[in-house]
């Protein structure tokens, strides 16, 4: 079976992964990504295609290297064959993660209304619908993004993070600046999917993923489904889209 690799370079780190098919064979993390760790999986696997997302700027040497050691490479963007619509006024300005993600969900869960969160650096909340069209989203600053902004832009509060005591009501500083902050982005969850069931359906389908799906999932009172790896999913289900057509 071909092999194929799908490289997801997020703000502050990449994910690596390797499938056989369909199949997830292997990920990796990398902080950062370098030349050397593309050709050490170049020596491990032969890999026939790839695709290669980024939101950063400025990386032509990681996209040369992975042109070199793969005959048939996808660097993503807003003009790349997508298997499902988007419906989004300003494609060019849409992260490539989020589409990513999005057709994750739809190949991962069919004929569903989903909402898809990723839930790192920045949290990110896109919908995708039965009939596959990306319908758009929201974009806010992530826990520890927020964590690090009331830290930055006061004079007394301090850094902290999600290690400890999530309660409700914080009943000391620390817990008051954890609860809001943690607390915070998990009702902004809830009352985005609360409000998009009344006009998409009580079946609407709560995908987590990111650094930070396991702590928001572990608050919600939402059965949400975490997922980690549904944006590799998605790049390599957009790679299979590609050689269909």
């Amino acid at each position: 079976m071909e092999v194929s690799i799908a490289i997801d370079q997020g703000n502050s780190r990449a994910k690596v992964a390797i499938f056989a098919g369909e199949q997830l064979v292997e990920l990796r993390h990398y902080e950062p990504l370098s030349i050397g760790d593309i050709e050490d999986i170049a020596v491990r696997f032969s890999v026939q295609r790839a695709i290669y997302s980024s939101v950063r700027m400025g990386d032509e040497a990681i996209a040369a290297a992975i042109g070199r050691i793969s005959a048939k490479v996808i660097k993503l963007d807003h003009l790349t064959p997508m298997p499902i619509a988007i419906d989004y006024a300003t494609p060019a300005t849409l992260g490539h993660d989020r589409i990513a993600a999005a057709v994750g969900a739809v190949c991962e869960y069919p004929g569903c209304n989903c909402l898809v969160v990723d839930a790192g650096t920045a949290v990110t909340l896109d919908v995708v619908t039965a009939d596959c069209r990306f319908a758009g989203g929201r974009i806010s600053p992530g826990v520890r993004m927020r964590f690090e902004a009331l830290h930055r832009y006061t004079s007394r509060l301090p850094l902290i993070g999600t290690d400890g005591d999530t309660p409700m009501v914080g009943y000391d500083t620390a817990t008051a600046i954890r609860s809001g902050v943690v607390q915070g982005v998990v009702g902004e969850i809830e009352s985005c999917y609360r409000r998009l069931c009344g006009t998409l359906g009580d079946n609407l389908k709560l995908i987590l993923t990111g650094g930070d799906a396991r702590l928001i999932a572990g608050l919600t009172d939402i059965d949400p489904i975490v997922d980690e790896n549904i944006l590799m999913k998605g790049l390599n289900r957009i790679l299979l889209y590609n050689d269909e057509i």
